[in-house]
């Protein structure tokens, strides 16, 4: 091949990527120049700096050459990706008709697990014919590659109903769950077992002009049988599809799903519960940090306050949903012809819905309750070191039920309200002169508004594979690369003494970065920075600084500076025992910082640089020496939420009398 026909497919390769969104600006821009002075392909080099995978890669080479992929068949384009498959539209030529045409990566063709699994599925879809089951059409193997077709549906998924619409109407999100008890109990009859329903697995389309059809006119189609399960198979059957891990969607997942426990058609039932759950709702029934965290939850039955719900549902619709949660399989409808049954007999009609969810419940529901608290502490204008610590107690839940009661007389009020305000002034005046604390205090006043609560988007900032999207050279210090954390998850780690690397973030303009840290035993300082321009050196910058004995917000101008204006609270029990979830917030005239959902305080956005990149710090240990040791400290699960104001939310109803 000629440079300059090489040059052309490189730059053709890069276009593909950034449209794709596999690569940003500025790194399509560093690959073009090094592609163009040097006879490195652009492929080889995005994959020795980390910025694609080796499955990306794949994508786009097959893009580039749709005929070369799968024989008879003309790649459209890309549908959507998994762990381990691709799923195009693509034509079939023969036939002249569009497709959904699956394959299994060139990366992931070596492991005899993953492609025994990949027959399965597609054997496993060929036993179903039913209208509310995606069918396939046809099976291979080309070049190594095991590749199926399916029936392309012209439609949105459940998940995306969600992100358009919020939350559905019950009487459509029980259509919904009928039609999916009807395709389960087909593959049932059939042996097989989904193991992975939710919303994104629920494809919905227009029924065909003439039928009837409840719910809206649509018609679900379920989808992506990758992990499912004969319910014959014998154990090394099962554990083909396994491999000994846990396998499905973890907010969906059945509790026995959790501990390697027998799983058997009940377990989709669970599925479909919180499915249901999560269209009427809004949100997903359990919302735990981490595998562990969402196992203790579903051990034990919802608890949840149905009046703080935001629609709210008859007492049958109610009965029907607990019971399909229950963490006790032996307690949920015992066959799929009971559970439609039930399903026909509810009383569907339209419900009172409250307003539209507003991001993260517990972190939604602070806003309202800061405002409250701040009128009984409320320091001094003059208080002007720039770091707002939370007014809301440390060891107080974000989600508790306030209690409203009967209106007391003007006088009354005035004479309680002074009462509580002296006792509170005097109780913190005593505290803070006892322990002789200046900049360091666990609350004080809220003073930023934070109106932006929604979410209207949501990146992932680390694919649990490369470090794609990272800044790979420039103002990395150290070796940080994927390692597996003690959970057996993946994440990102600094394999040297010390070290720190950058995440640009997209221009948003208030955005929420959210992430896992997990700090291990011997650690002496760990950053999260925020809001850093990585092409100032000094460029001042908020922090949430994690040690052995504190947690403490401030802010610096260097990696690994000491932090000015801090406020700080004493680190939680159980540090070391598992992954902490941070959200930064950018609202209109602060930053919000949380941990573990809980307030930690805010910095004024005048006071720290205007910079669009997080920074991850890792600060030396005593006693670490040159040479390579264990992580410190994990990261995971970074994402970027873009955030916009509530919208207009319905009038509550009125208050039930007596």
């Amino acid at each position: 091949m000629s440079t300059d026909r090489r040059i052309d497919e490189d730059l053709k390769f890069i276009e593909t990527c950034v449209e794709l969104k596999l690569l940003n600006e500025t790194d399509a821009e560093t690959l073009r120049q090094v592609i163009v002075e040097s006879k490195i392909f652009a492929a080889q080099e995005s994959l020795q700096r980390g910025l694609l995978t080796a499955a990306d890669v794949d994508i786009v080479h097959s893009l580039r050459h749709p005929l070369d992929v799968v024989p008879g068949y003309d790649i459209l384009g890309l549908v959507g990706r998994g762990g381990m498959g691709v799923v195009y539209r693509a034509k079939q030529l023969d036939l002249d008709r569009i497709v959904a045409l699956k394959t299994v990566l060139i990366s992931n063709i070596s492991s005899p697990t993953a492609a025994a699994r990949f027959e399965r599925e597609a054997k496993a879809l060929a036993r179903l014919q039913h209208p509310n089951i995606v069918q396939a059409l046809n099976f291979g193997k080309h070049l190594g590659r095991f590749y199926f077709a399916m029936e392309y549906v012209m439609g949105r998924s459940c998940e995306q109903a969600l992100h358009q619409e919020e939350r559905l109407a019950p009487e459509v999100a029980w259509s919904i769950a009928r039609q999916v008890a009807s395709g389960l109990m087909h593959a049932l009859r059939q042996n097989v077992i989904h193991r992975d329903i939710k919303p994104a697995n629920l494809l919905l389309l227009q029924a065909p002009e003439g039928s009837i059809t409840s719910g809206g006119g649509e018609v679900v189609k379920i989808t992506d049988f990758g992990l499912a399960m004969f319910a014959d198979a014998d154990p090394d059957q099962m554990r083909l599809t396994t491999g000994d891990k846990i396998m499905g969607s973890p907010a969906y997942m059945s509790p026995e799903q959790f501990g390697g426990e027998a799983v058997d058609y009940r377990a989709d039932i669970y599925s479909l519960g919180a499915t249901v759950w999560h269209l009427i709702f809004g949100t997903p029934p359990f919302q735990g940090k981490n595998l562990a965290s969402l196992l203790s939850q579903k051990s034990q039955p919802i608890q949840a306050d149905r009046r703080l719900l935001p629609t709210q549902i008859p007492d049958d619709q109610w009965d029907l949903l607990m019971r399909m949660l229950n963490p006790d399989a032996a307690k949920r409808p015992p066959s799929y012809d009971e559970l439609i049954a039930n399903i026909d007999r509810l009383s569907v009609e339209l419900s009172t819905s409250g307003g539209p969810i507003s991001g993260i419940l517990d972190l939604a529901a602070i806003s309202q309750q800061q405002t409250m608290d701040a009128v009984a502490i409320r320091p001094t204008e003059s208080d002007s070191d720039g770091i707002r610590p939370s007014s809301y107690p440390a060891a107080a839940p974000l989600s508790q039920t306030v209690e409203l009661q009967p209106p007391a007389s003007a006088e009354q009020t005035k004479s309680k309200r002074s009462r509580i305000v002296s006792l509170i002034v005097i109780a913190i005046v005593l505290v803070l002169a006892t322990i002789g604390l200046t900049l360091y205090r666990s609350f004080g006043e809220v003073r930023g508004p934070r109106p932006y609560t929604r979410v209207i988007e949501t990146v992932g900032l680390y694919d649990g594979v490369t470090l794609s999207g990272w800044d790979v050279g420039g103002s990395m210090i150290g070796a940080w690369n994927t390692v597996q954390a003690p959970d057996g998850s993946n994440a990102l780690a600094c394999l040297s003494r010390q070290g720190a690397v950058t995440c640009r973030l997209e221009g948003k303009l208030h955005p929420r970065i959210s992430l896992f840290v997990w700090a291990q035993p011997g650690f002496e300082k760990v950053d999260i920075d925020f809001a850093f321009d990585p092409s100032v050196s000094d460029d001042p910058r908020g922090s949430i600084r994690f040690t052995p004995r504190e947690i403490i917000l401030g802010e610096k101008r260097g990696d690994f500076e000491e932090l000015s204006s801090q406020v700080a609270s004493a680190s939680p029990p159980g540090l070391y025992e598992r992954y902490h979830v941070v959200h930064l917030e950018r609202q209109p005239t602060d930053w919000y910082v949380f941990f573990e959902q809980r307030l930690v305080g805010t910095i004024p956005v005048s006071h720290i640089g205007s910079g669009k990149a997080i920074r991850l710090v890792v600060h030396p240990s005593p006693g670490s020496g040159s040479e390579t040791p264990s992580p410190i400290a994990y990261f995971s699960e970074v994402r970027l939420d873009n955030l916009a104001e509530p919208k207009a939310a319905d009038p509550p109803p009125p208050a039930e009398e007596g």
